[in-house]
């Protein structure tokens, strides 16, 4: 329900973005005259060819409904669209950002963001609910988080990583490296949980640094490369939301992420989708025009 009440005000949002402009309001003003005269360019040619004038008498008498519905057809034609895409030619690499919810995106692998000690517990919030790893596990192990901590480990012994010994309020545990990945499959779906950040004995996060962000995006390109075969791929901002790292901007990551995908000398991914989430649209926490520009900007020039 949060998310369908999120959802809609993303919609009233992008429909009435920036119409407080001089230029949003001319461009809204002359869309309104296009769509009026097409309407009755119509009706003129309705009636030179069929001799019918119902319709030119139905708009002369109710001309105001008309430039009311001529006004709602500019405001839904000139929205702020929450979705865009480009694609590197040279690499058929498509890359998309939309406003969504990670998990409600089409896409055959996701990234979730994580802890070193890639703990899944969620009493007391050492998990927020609201964060992407805390969505994914009441998504898909509610029921058996058990179950998620096996494919975890399993990941991560297969990869013959060694973490070092350490212990929180939930007893002894291993903590691994900065931009360590499990890979977790799941009804036909790939999910790279990625370690961006340290966190104390309760959860909370510490050593923020920007740098985490580098090194964990690196360390999911080299994982992807080596162990899994490229397809489309669905992540966040890693390092805005739950990692509470101060220097990592959406905008600053998003440029990052994106440098790291498409100026790669591997083939990463068949399809990059970014999502943004809506609560960070609606706070207004970036600029979506900036974002768009970049993904164009990498598309024309690459590097």
């Amino acid at each position: 329900m949060y998310f369908v009440i999120n959802w809609i005000r993303v919609e009233i949002k992008s429909l009435f973005s920036e119409k407080d402009s001089i230029a949003s309001i001319w461009k809204l003003i002359y869309t309104t005259i296009g769509y009026v005269s097409f309407v009755f360019s119509f009706e003129v040619l309705l009636n030179d060819l069929m001799s019918c004038d119902k319709v030119e008498i139905m708009c002369k008498n109710h001309w105001g409904v008309l430039l009311l519905l001529g006004v709602i057809a500019s405001v839904v034609h000139n929205r702020e669209k929450t979705s865009y895409k480009g694609t590197i030619k040279d690499d058929d690499l498509q890359i998309e950002l939309k406003i969504n919810d990670l998990f409600s995106v089409n896409a055959s692998s996701y990234v979730i963001p994580t802890n070193t000690f890639f703990r899944t517990v969620m009493e007391r919030e050492y998990i927020s609910p609201r964060s992407v790893q805390g969505a994914f596990q009441l998504k898909h192990f509610r029921e058996d988080i058990a179950a998620l901590d096996y494919k975890i480990a399993e990941s991560l012994a297969e990869q013959k990583i060694d973490g070092e010994n350490a212990e929180d309020i939930h007893g002894m545990v291993k903590r691994y490296p900065i931009g360590t990945v499990a890979k977790v499959d799941y009804k036909n779906k790939h999910f790279y949980l990625v370690a961006i950040n340290d966190v104390n004995q309760y959860g909370k996060p510490e050593n923020q640094e920007y740098a985490n962000v580098d090194v964990a995006l690196k360390g999911l390109m080299d994982f992807i490369y080596k162990f899994v075969h490229y397809d489309n791929l669905a992540m966040p901002l890693i390092g805005t939301g739950k990692a509470a790292i101060r220097t990592a901007t959406m905008k600053r990551v998003f440029e990052d992420t994106l440098d790291e995908f498409v100026d790669s000398e591997n083939k990463i991914s068949r399809k990059l989708i970014i999502c943004i989430n809506l609560r960070d649209y609606l706070e207004e926490r970036f600029d979506l025009k900036k974002l768009k520009r970049y993904v164009d900007y990498k598309c024309e020039f690459k590097k």
